[in-house]
């Protein structure tokens, strides 16, 4: 069987923000097979988009991935052809089952069936119509989705203790993007959420204070060209409470004595930014959200069909 890679990377909003309070903070990744002996790639797209509105409307967040993915094997049950009228038409039913599973350990964390019934001109317009025809208000997905959450949140409770500790340890090894990473997938609906949040903040401190230095000397740079703007972008990016920050504060004000009266006043405004405590932990979150978002992008692996279903 031909393997369609799905990349599942955590990406811009799709990461699961520390300052979302929702449900469906819970992520799983979509994988399925790019075909499979009568069943084509648009019916396979057509099944991956009918389980994101399914998966949605249970409350679970699809277009990402923490630790889980669930995947459908797809069985032909029957396969009838009716002859007549001005053209024939093939029947099908098909049994559908979805599995989840934790892709690191590869256990099973639930699963249901489903049989589906379509028609068309041929087998794989069967299938198809047949696809089409999952609902996402169907109770079968309803009853499944409730107890793979629960598992999944028995799950992160039970290791929430063993991820903060794992973050901690990337954090000493200055893996600091890794860390973030790992944190995120924690469910921010969940109890327990704050002090994984904390535990990020407090690791996001370390790495400002270990790569800081970097963006003072690419202010520095900036400035050096005239390039106020990119100066006062990097330099607002520095934590208030960084080792570098009162150097930050002075290229700053050595910015305010070169620049024009329009640009003087954002700076004016990048300055409160800065200095405002109330946005202190929306800056700082918004940051690692970032962090992690790109660490993602360029490490997070990507996972075919054919390794989900050994």
């Amino acid at each position: 069987m031909k393997a369609r890679i799905l990349s599942l990377l955590l990406l811009g909003y799709s990461l699961i923000g520390f300052a979302q309070q929702q449900d469906n903070s819970i992520a799983i990744g979509i994988v399925l097979p790019d075909q499979q002996e009568e069943i084509n790639a648009k019916s396979f797209k057509l099944l991956e988009t009918k389980l994101k509105s399914v998966a949605a409307r249970n409350g679970i967040f699809s277009d990402s991935y923490g630790s889980f993915v669930m995947y459908p094997q797809i069985n032909i049950i029957d396969n009838a052809l009716v002859e007549g009228g001005l053209k024939n038409i093939n029947i099908v039913e098909l049994e559908m089952t979805l599995f989840v599973k934790q892709f690191d350990t590869n256990v099973g964390f639930g699963s249901c069936s489903k049989t589906l019934k379509g028609s068309g001109n041929t087998i794989s317009d069967a299938v198809k119509n047949a696809f089409s025809k999952i609902s996402p208000n169907d109770n079968t997905y309803a009853y499944f989705f409730t107890d793979v959450k629960d598992k999944i949140k028995q799950y992160y409770r039970e290791n929430k203790e063993k991820m903060i500790k794992s973050a901690r340890t990337m954090a000493a090894q200055q893996q600091y993007e890794q860390a973030f990473a790992l944190l995120m997938t924690y469910p921010s609906s969940m109890e327990g959420s704050d002090e994984v949040q904390d535990v990020a903040i407090e690791i996001y401190k370390k790495y400002q204070d270990a790569t800081c230095s970097a963006k003072i000397a690419q202010a520095r740079g900036a400035i050096s060209t005239q390039d106020y703007e990119g100066a006062i972008d990097i330099l607002a990016t520095v934590d208030s409470e960084s080792a570098c920050h009162e150097e930050s504060l002075k290229l700053i004000e050595q910015i305010g004595t070169e620049i024009r009266d329009e640009q003087k006043r954002e700076l004016e405004m990048q300055n409160k930014l800065i200095d405002n405590a109330m946005t202190l932990e929306s800056k700082r979150i918004d940051a690692i959200r970032e962090i992690g978002v790109e660490y993602a992008k360029n490490h997070q692996p990507r996972i075919t069909y054919t390794q989900i279903i050994k």
